[in-house]
């Protein structure tokens, strides 16, 4: 190639040499634009990776164009603040213990001609914080009041407030606005309950929280003043003389009332060996007063008052205590007196017994016009006898006594033996006897 062609060529390749060679060693970083997140008091790592450096240098400097950091050494004042370069290319800036205040731009810069930046934008996030000096603190109000609770938070972003309400120890009733152990229903920073009662007192609690953990709560404890309400299991009340006997009465009220007993309008006292009264605590603003009456007398009977007052009002409930007397059962013991079947005969009567054997019939009921054995009855005026009697009466008296002894013998056969007409041994014992008498008479 002659010498000309060769000077021309460098002539006209010279220029595009440097400009390739420019572009192919120019710093550049390896992303434009960075957001980088963290939690507060954590360390913040910005990155920054330059490629082709060269001779050039970087510098970190904040969202006021404050100059941090020159090549990899601190210029201001915060020992928070450092570069480090686990690789040759990284220039990252650390921030350690960062603070909401921290949170902004952060720009890498290049100094080529124009100068080249790499933005970074920190995000600090800042747990829920309740500010206790603009917070509500324990509140105490009458009932039928407004009561107005304050929880007052930060953070970024910023928390959500939801109030709980926790129930006192056994308590048992609730009104609509006051449900218990569950949400209130309202969320937000500000708590308003209206026409307060007495079921509304209590702890209530505020819980903030923005996803940032940890969540947050403070328990503001509101106390509702209502005049005493007194609560008798028993108005009446029975025992007997000479046995104890407990009386209750159940006291709610806030502040705490004066709670006392009375006999007749008169105060029961504790230093006298008849009465003793013990007061038990059930509830944060409930009471049970115990009237314990030693040996029951008449006197003790009575009207027993339960009287309970604070500086609201006064309430009493009267119960009555009477004489138990029990109840004694009795028994009848059944009579054991026996009837004497045995007619003497006198000195002018003489019985006259048929010799025929007695006859068992089956036992039957007897009905009009029928016999024993259920068939028609016959006329006896009409019918022979088949033999005739050993014995004759004497005169005519006879008869109507051997009538009688007949008839009382046939009652006694009846009432030994329902239903049947054999003899017993006791009557056959009569008929000899009475049959002896006649014979010696």
């Amino acid at each position: 190639m002659s010498p000309w062609i060769k000077s021309y060529l460098l002539l006209f390749l010279s220029p595009l040499y440097t400009v390739l060679t420019s572009l192919e060693y120019e710093p550049k970083f390896d992303r434009p634009m960075v957001n980088v997140t963290v939690k507060e008091k954590n360390t913040a790592i910005l990155p920054c990776s330059v490629n082709f450096l060269g001779s050039h240098e970087v510098v970190w400097t904040d969202q006021f164009s404050t100059l941090l950091t020159y090549q990899d050494r601190r210029i201001i004042d915060d020992e928070r603040l450092s570069v480090e370069r686990p690789y040759t290319r990284d220039w990252n800036l650390h921030i350690r213990d960062v603070r909401y205040s921290d949170q902004g731009i952060y720009n890498c810069q290049i100094n080529t001609t124009p100068v080249k930046i790499k933005t970074i934008n920190l995000v600090v996030l800042v747990p829920a914080k309740i500010l206790e000096h603009l917070s509500s603190t324990d509140t105490t109000v009458r009932e039928g009041d407004t009561v107005t609770l304050i929880c007052n938070v930060t953070g970024t972003p910023h928390p959500e407030v939801t109030w709980y309400r926790k129930h006192g120890r056994g308590e048992e009733k609730q009104s609509e606005l006051c449900p218990g152990n569950d949400k209130v229903g309202v969320n937000g920073e500000v708590l308003i309950i209206h026409n307060v009662t007495r079921y509304c007192g209590g702890d209530y609690e505020c819980v903030a929280f923005n996803g940032v953990p940890p969540a947050v709560s403070k328990i503001v404890e509101v106390f509702v003043e209502f005049a005493p309400e007194i609560y008798l299991p028993n108005k009446k009340m029975r025992q007997e003389k000479g046995k104890d006997t407990i009386l209750e009465c159940t006291v709610t009220a806030f502040p705490h009332a004066v709670t006392l007993w009375q006999k007749d309008g008169v105060q029961i006292t504790t230093s006298t060996l008849k009465y003793r009264v013990e007061v038990y605590d059930e509830d944060a603003n409930q009471l049970t007063l115990s009237l314990r009456v030693f040996n029951i007398e008449e006197s003790d009977f009575g009207a027993y008052t339960c009287v309970s007052s604070n500086t609201l009002g006064e309430d009493q409930e009267t119960m009555y205590l009477s004489e138990h007397v029990r109840a004694t059962v009795t028994t009848k013991k059944p009579s054991t007196s026996t009837q004497n079947l045995y007619i003497p005969a006198t000195s002018h009567q003489k019985l006259i017994v048929s010799r025929r054997p007695p006859v068992a019939r089956p036992s039957a009921t007897l009905a009009s016009g029928q016999s024993l054995e259920g068939l028609p009855m016959e006329n006896t005026h009409d019918r022979q006898p088949t033999r005739r009697p050993v014995y004759e009466p004497s005169y005519r008296g006879r008869d109507d006594t051997n009538k009688r002894i007949l008839a009382t013998k046939k009652k006694e056969n009846a009432s030994t033996r329902p239903g049947s007409v054999s003899f017993t041994s006791q009557t056959l014992a009569s008929i000899l006897l009475a049959v002896l008498l006649s014979v010696m008479l």
